[in-house]
């Protein structure tokens, strides 16, 4: 079985119908070749129309992707009532098995609503062909993506950006360097740090830690770190530097 992972930037009718046409399991039973896939989904009038004919109870809370319940998200199955609404089947168009589920979280206390958004929610919606599952364990599986989102980001951070030239083999060279420093700060939040740094961003990394005004100085055989006392992370500097050495004494 082949499974694809798109958000809604990259999805299109186009692609959902081409990646239909390859799932021959719907033709040929076991011979055939099975493809799942689930995909960004526009908020749009017709899904905004979907939403506003649910009730509350249709309504579950989400959950995490460790299958823990997310009380601050609630999810719900929209296919019912977008083929067989009071407006008629509006995913005509679309393949017969074409799932699309909705997602509600709370509006950020002072973060206004745009015209003709929900004063009270914010929605987002996914498609998949996926048969079987609750829309909770679909949901959860969706929002993986948004790991891949954040990995990209922490790439930009660490220089992919903004490309040095026009030459594309000095463009290869910087992205793998970008690359490389990507997975060296993961590796070191892993090791090195608990709570917030644990799960620091790249500029959130790079102003905490590695840009603090600290010294390595050598004193009897041994590296000292030395940091300033006022420095608002000298401790967690502290903890990750005493791992770090633990690694590797020498």
């Amino acid at each position: 079985m082949c499974w694809f992972s798109i958000d809604g930037a990259g999805a299109s009718h186009e692609i959902i119908d081409h990646l239909t046409g390859l799932n021959t399991a719907v033709t040929r039973g076991l011979r055939g070749r099975r493809v799942e896939y689930t995909i960004g989904w526009p908020v749009d009038e017709r899904t905004l129309g979907g939403i506003a004919g649910l009730r509350e109870g249709d309504w579950g809370f989400a959950v995490e992707s460790d299958g823990r319940p997310d009380t601050n998200a609630h999810v719900a199955d929209l296919t019912g009532i977008l083929r067989h609404g009071p407006d008629g089947d509006r995913l005509a168009t679309w393949p017969e098995d074409l799932r699309v589920t909705a997602r509600r979280v709370p509006r950020p206390a002072g973060k206004p609503a745009k015209l003709g958004e929900d004063t009270d929610w914010e929605y987002g919606a996914f498609a998949t062909n996926t048969a079987g599952g609750q829309v909770q364990w679909l949901d959860a599986r969706h929002r993986t993506q948004a790991h891949v989102e954040d990995r990209m980001k922490q790439v930009k951070a660490c220089g992919a950006r903004n490309l040095p030239s026009t030459n594309w083999h000095r463009n290869s060279s910087w992205l793998q360097l970008a690359a490389l420093a990507t997975s060296l700060t993961a590796w070191l939040r892993h090791i090195a740090f608990d709570g917030e740094l644990a799960k620091a961003g790249t500029k959130t990394l790079r102003f905490r830690v590695l840009s603090a005004p600290g010294r390595l100085v050598t004193h009897a055989r041994r590296k000292i770190l030395k940091i300033p006392p006022g420095w608002a992370w000298a401790g967690d500097m502290a903890t990750g530097w005493d791992r770090l050495q633990a690694l590797h004494p020498a």
